[in-house]
């Protein structure tokens, strides 16, 4: 792998969790493969496609811990995405690819 150029450490988890759109519907379910404090690498289950940003919600026994999230990188069936604050929510996200 290339050099590390994360702010955060990231913990590896493999964990199902469920990405929901703006409006409440169900996008898909993928597996979060490692994450951090500021966001987390994903890989997708399926052939769906996936909105620049999403809710993802991390715990299936009430759905109380969720994060608002928008996409950094993708590449093939995974996806990287950064959490966003309250601060971000107003403004789209700058991107490179």
């Amino acid at each position: 792998m290339g050099a590390e150029h994360r702010k955060l450490p990231r913990r590896k988890v493999e964990q199902l969790v469920l990405m929901t759109s703006d409006n409440g519907s169900i996008i898909g379910q993928c597996v979060m493969l490692d994450v951090s404090a500021g966001g987390a690498r994903l890989k997708l289950n399926g052939d769906f496609a996936v909105p620049e940003q999403f809710t993802l919600f991390l715990s299936k026994i009430d759905g109380r811990l969720k994060r608002r999230c928008v996409i950094a990188w993708r590449k093939e069936k995974q996806i990287g995405v950064r959490f966003m604050g309250a601060e971000d929510a107003a403004a789209p996200a700058a991107r490179t690819a």
